[in-house]
């Protein structure tokens, strides 16, 4: 008797973690919407609209590298400049400078793609949107 109802107890646990893993990887699972064939068929996308979401999408992905190399640049010059406080903060300009870009492309490439939508779309990818903004801190530092 004492067997059957620590084995009961032990599978009780397992499948409680286990549910509790599940649960929390679904809730910090980012979205794929710089995915354009998921987002094809999350929005229901004709195949005219799929395209210009790819072109869209292609255009933002180069901003988002540029931005990148721009960030990338000055943090490297950062690195080199610790010694000398005024190169040092603009190197920290510089770097605020490139992340407030790839921000202004992030929400110039969601309003484009919010015009070629239907209504309907539109409150889906706005949906989806919010979700993805309002999820965990994509630098782990907090939780919203």
């Amino acid at each position: 008797m004492k067997r059957t109802i620590l084995a009961l107890l032990v599978v009780t646990a397992l499948v409680a973690m286990l549910a509790f893993g599940v649960a929390r990887w679904l809730r910090a699972r980012p979205l794929e919407l710089h995915d354009t064939v998921w987002l094809q068929h999350e929005l229901n996308l004709t195949d005219a609209q799929g395209a210009e979401v790819a072109k869209l999408e292609a255009d933002f992905q180069k901003k988002l590298a540029d931005c990148c190399t721009a960030h990338c640049t000055a943090r490297t010059d950062l690195g080199e400049s610790l010694s000398d406080p005024t190169k040092a903060a603009d190197c920290c300009q510089r770097m605020c400078a490139a992340q407030a870009d790839s921000e202004k492309a992030a929400l110039d490439h969601i309003l484009r793609v919010r015009t070629l939508l239907t209504l309907p779309q539109q409150q889906r990818y706005t949906t989806l949107v919010q979700k993805q903004l309002s999820g965990p801190c994509v630098i782990r530092l907090h939780q919203p």
